[in-house]
């Protein structure tokens, strides 16, 4: 059965901010917990996006793929099982950050964790995505200063993402973590920017967080992580 008052991560935001890129778990695995979903793949090579059940990847090329679950992992991803009855909110001309404040004063999302899914007509969309890195792989804070940004004046799309409490920083990304993916499947990445023209919203909160640690893998047991400069970096790049 189809826990829906759960999310499930593997590793830790921290860990990616720190350079660890290698994928410890493989795809088709991650997809045992869920069907909605984002995270990356081993050396940063694609922004993931898990839609229906389905995992999609967006390269530094900027062009959509499927994915391969049998052999892809993924150092860090979080996914759950999307609740496909939950009422959902029309939304009406907001830019970026008048959607975020609404979303989280209307849902009372400060000291949750919550999945965020809006599909509809999107414009002025600006998403990223990095280079495949390659070992010994750089700090994340280099790799995102020379990221790929995507741009798109209009498209309809789906919003995939999630909403962590603030208290929870270093294992996930405080506030919201999005990523898009367009409708044909054409654009998405990373979310850097938007303006919603039209769209349904559906936000999902949990009362359940499991977060799945990738205990087998030697530099996450013996890296001794600086946790200011891992917090700064998470805010710069986030």
């Amino acid at each position: 059965m189809k826990d829906l008052t759960k999310a499930y991560q593997h590793g830790t935001l921290a860990q990616i901010m720190d350079g660890q890129y290698d994928g410890t778990i493989l795809l088709k695995d991650l997809l045992e917990h869920g069907d909605f979903g984002i995270g990356t793949t081993t050396g940063i090579g694609v922004e993931l996006i898990v839609l229906d059940g389905v995992a999609y990847g967006i390269p530094s090329s900027g062009k959509v793929q499927k994915m391969d679950i049998e052999h892809e992992k993924a150092p860090f991803a979080n996914i759950n099982y999307f609740d496909q009855k939950l009422k959902s909110e029309s939304l009406i001309n907001l830019d970026s950050d008048s959607f975020r404040k609404r979303v989280e004063e209307e849902y009372k999302l400060k000291n949750v964790f919550a999945a965020i899914r809006v599909h509809g007509e999107f414009t002025n969309v600006l998403a990223r995505s990095a280079d495949k890195q390659e070992k010994p792989y750089p700090p994340f804070s280099k790799v995102a200063a020379a990221q790929h940004e995507f741009h798109v004046d209009s498209l309809t799309a789906t919003m995939v993402g999630y909403y962590s409490a603030a208290m929870y920083e270093g294992t996930t990304a405080a506030g919201f973590h999005l990523h898009i993916l367009s409708d044909d499947r054409q654009f998405g990445g990373h979310l850097l920017d938007f303006k919603i023209k039209k769209a349904d919203l559906q936000v999902q909160i949990f009362q359940d967080f499991q977060l799945h640690l990738p205990i087998e893998n030697p530099d996450f047991r013996r890296r001794e992580l600086d946790l200011e400069t891992l917090k700064k970096a998470i805010e710069k790049t986030e």
